[in-house]
């Protein structure tokens, strides 16, 4: 087995040498604690702490305890920023540079030659908030959770083409043994969905579980629940689902813990420090700095602008860091004493329009398929006037296609068919059998075509103004064409049904090429454009699944291979050839690259990395660990 702990030589004896100089030195702790320990209510630190914390170096200098961080939450439902915030805590991480992966509950790890079995080494004495040891058997109960064919969601655990089974080997020494070679499963425990292995402590969990409990059933239904799936998801729900931070009985092995939940019809959620927390200083110190997390629950957008302009929010940059109020925040930054500073998108594309390759309708699925009608859509639109009139310059038009900072940047696919050219669509769309009929294009039968375009306003504000200046330049071209503003669960119901004409998204890809290439090829449920093929691919929803064409076809393949590749150098070479496929197929089409975004922080709140990588696989501002953040 070859060792990849992500630190190489220099950087393990640099580790250990700096455990070494700090572990005398581990007694401080948050004065929030001390009557705690004094009263025997708490262990004192070093029986609280594993035997070798993780030691993290400060962005700036080294902290001080106290203070509460405020932030919001748009609604109930709003869990990605607790994601964002609190929960970045998985088995392995990524450097604050998303260039390498690192120790972090595991201190190290190991992968097979035939990269099947990856075996990791758990922090000695790790412990989860209410004190009890966290360990292998943790790590087994939720991928044999996971596994159940009725629970979950599609993670890595629940992938048919390649299971995974974990054999314990100790306390703190575990291996995940996949069925197939897994090339990329380290990128997966180190982005956002890493939280899933982590998530469920055992002892707890496992009393709403059948295989442990026999009454699990009836005492569900005792509970008020049908089910005992349903009785799992209300008090140990998985990963980022909302209902995890609504049960504060659940143990948790992140920095705060939920203090008061969030639920349905919570005004606000609070996080405390959690005295078990596994990281120091590097002069020691117990990590977090900051003893709350105070999160203000809203659905209005206009509340939560406003408490950023006054002053009462000491760091966010989701929902309210938009380009509209870009001028507002700037002129208000001295009165409301906070300061911006800079997100680089990971994201490629403000805007990725999906026609929709498989809909049930045969007329709509062939003309969707046709490559000279998805041209001549992009010919017709002026994205220079998008530019400037909803992003005010910022940007330049942009296919679906890797950032101008990535490896895989190729500008004749960032660049294809973005020229407005009128007569250019015109032609594309005589190729593709479409007839210019008065005002408007119909099918070559005479048919009308009216096109609907789904979108969710409230995700994007910018997204309405887009899609109808979008509407008015595709209909200037001869392309008649129905906004539809719709909920976000019908948006992903119309997926399975399959009748629909065209969905809106934002371009994710731009940076993480590999791990996230839904708009490259059909690779998961988020590639709308080709639903149905990628249920072929991945083996879920069999009863809507098609078999792709021929050129989708042969980059699954190639994925496949990817996936099961342990040379990084093989695998950047494997999707380079996926990126050409798509650039010749061109499959869904793209606006403009995103400008640089911006945070929001108090002027008194340190230790924040300017400027920072902006993703949700690379959660920010996670990576950057807020728990050295603090207030001076």
């Amino acid at each position: 087995m070859r060792n990849v702990s992500g630190l190489g030589l220099s950087g393990a004896v640099a580790f250990m040498a700096l455990l070494a100089a700090s572990g005398p030195a581990l007694s401080q702790q948050a004065p929030m604690l001390d009557e705690l320990v004094s009263s025997g209510a708490l262990p004192p630190l070093e029986e609280r702490l594993p035997a070798n914390p993780l030691v993290i170096e400060p962005v700036e200098s080294i902290g001080t305890y106290g203070g509460t961080w405020r932030s919001a939450l748009r609604g109930g439902l709003d869990n990605a920023w607790i994601a964002r915030t609190v929960a970045y805590d998985g088995l392995v991480r990524y450097d604050r540079e998303w260039k390498e992966i690192i120790p972090n509950l595991a201190e190290s790890w190991e992968v097979s030659a035939d990269s099947r079995t990856y075996t990791f080494k758990l922090r000695d004495g790790l412990k989860w908030n209410n004190g009890t040891p966290f360990t292998s058997e943790d790590i087994a109960f939720a991928v044999e959770l996971f596994s159940e064919p009725t629970y979950g969601g599609g993670t890595f655990i629940k992938n048919p083409q390649n299971p995974v089974s974990v054999e314990v080997v100790d306390d703190t020494t575990f291996s995940l043994v996949f069925g197939n070679p897994n090339g990329v499963i380290m990128d997966e425990l180190a982005s956002v969905n890493g939280l899933t292995l982590v998530s469920l402590n055992k002892a707890y969990c496992s009393q709403f579980y059948p295989a442990y409990n026999e009454n699990a059933g009836a005492e569900a239904q005792a509970a008020g629940f049908e089910t005992w799936e349903a009785w799992m998801e209300d008090r140990c729900g998985w990963a980022t689902e909302t209902i995890r931070w609504g049960n504060p009985e659940l143990p948790f092995m992140n920095a705060w813990m939920v203090e008061q939940p969030l639920t349905g019809d919570a005004t606000r959620a609070t996080f405390v420090r959690n005295p078990y927390y596994w990281k120091v200083d590097t002069e020691g110190n117990q990590l977090p700095y900051i003893d709350r997390l105070d999160m203000r629950v809203s659905d209005s957008l206009e509340e939560i602008t406003l408490m950023a302009l006054n002053g009462e929010i000491d760091f966010q940059d989701r929902h309210i860091a938009t380009v509209v109020n870009q001028p507002l925040f700037f002129d208000g930054q001295e009165q409301g004493d906070y300061r911006l500073g800079a997100n680089v998108p990971s994201n490629m594309n403000t805007l990725v329009l999906q026609f929709n390759l498989n809909h049930v309708d045969e007329k709509r699925r062939e003309l969707f398929q046709n490559k000279d009608f998805r041209i001549g859509i992009s010919h017709l639109l002026d994205r220079e006037e998008i530019i400037d009139v909803v992003f005010t310059g910022q940007g330049e038009p942009f296919q679906a296609a890797p950032r101008p900072e990535s490896p895989f940047y190729d500008e004749e696919m960032a660049k294809q068919y973005t020229e407005y050219d009128p007569d250019a669509a015109a032609a594309a769309f005589e190729a593709a059998g479409l007839v210019r009929n008065g005002d408007y294009y119909t099918f070559a039968d005479g048919t009308p075509l009216n096109v609907t375009i789904d979108l969710i306003s409230s995700f994007r504000s910018e997204w309405v103004d887009m899609m109808e200046l979008m509407q008015l330049q595709l209909e200037a071209g001869g392309i008649n064409i129905e906004l539809n503003n719709i909920d976000r669960t019908l948006y992903y119901d119309k997926r399975l049904v399959g009748d629909y004409d065209a969905q809106i998204w934002q371009g994710d890809g731009g940076l993480d090429v590999i791990q996230e290439p839904r708009y490259y090829m059909p690779s998961g449920a988020e590639s709308v454009w080709a639903f149905r093929w990628q249920a072929w691919y991945n083996g879920s929803d069999p009863e809507i699944a098609e078999e792709p064409a021929d050129w989708a076809k042969e980059q699954m393949d190639l994925y496949t291979q990817l996936r099961g590749e342990g040379d990084p150098a093989v695998r950047d070479d494997l999707m380079k050839q996926i990126l050409a496929i798509a650039k010749e197929n061109f499959p869904v089409i793209g606006v403009s690259l995103p400008g640089n975004g911006y945070y929001i922080a108090k002027n008194n709140m340190r230790n924040i990395a300017e400027p920072m990588l902006h993703a949700y696989l690379f959660p920010t501002p996670a990576p950057y660990d807020p728990f050295q953040w603090y207030f001076d």
